[in-house]
């Protein structure tokens, strides 16, 4: 419901109006917004084909942009404050305080593909990233991989609605079903991680 009132707001705004809200809808839906990303990168890839619309590379690097800038957020949420929130003692009943270097090295370790990998799971991208920056993910492997995740994601949803004439109407049924598959996948990892954790 909230999706789709937004993009059709979206499509009734030209110029700066109609930019700052793309960014703002791809950036938030990141974080965990209520509406998808794809999405919304579909429906600003069909609006830059509108006569007198957003240039296409305009569109692109400000899509790309949107999408770093909301993942950035979530993973500097995750070192702000959830590295001190794990660190607290009732997180110990999830998070084993002698488990908890193990699992900061493996983030490091791994911080380049889990960073690429999260960035094409739909509705999870600001859970999994906040978690990753609760385990002190470092910077440098999560920004390059996830920009290059988001250039094929953006590229993707231009070639989509400009060569095979993909409009956001006929895929949020698919993209909402696979975010709730997804979910309960994530709820189900969590819940037989702490049971481990907790033997």
């Amino acid at each position: 419901m909230l999706q789709q009132l937004a993009l059709e707001v979206l499509a009734t705004l030209r110029g700066g109006e109609a930019w700052t809200l793309l960014f703002l809808l791809t950036a938030t839906a990141g974080m965990g917004a209520p509406w998808a990303q794809e999405i919304v990168l579909l429906a600003g890839a069909g609006l830059a084909l509108r006569p007198g619309g957003m240039n296409a590379l305009a569109f692109a690097v400000l899509a790309w942009l949107a999408i770093l800038a909301g993942d950035a957020f979530s993973v500097w949420i995750g070192h702000r404050y959830g590295a001190r929130w794990v660190r607290r003692p009732w997180a110990a009943r999830f998070v084993p305080p002698q488990r908890l270097p193990g699992l900061q090295e493996g983030m490091r370790r791994y911080a380049a593909p889990v960073s690429f990998v999260t960035r094409f799971l739909p509705g999870q991208r600001g859970t999994i990233f906040f978690i990753a920056g609760s385990l002190r993910m470092p910077w440098r492997p999560f920004l390059a991989a996830d920009a290059l995740a988001a250039l094929i994601q953006v590229a993707l949803a231009q070639v989509g609605a400009r060569a095979l004439g993909w409009q956001w109407p006929a895929f949020s049924a698919p993209v909402e079903s696979a975010d709730n598959v997804l979910t309960l996948v994530l709820v189900g990892v969590l819940l037989v991680w702490w049971i481990r954790a907790r033997r």
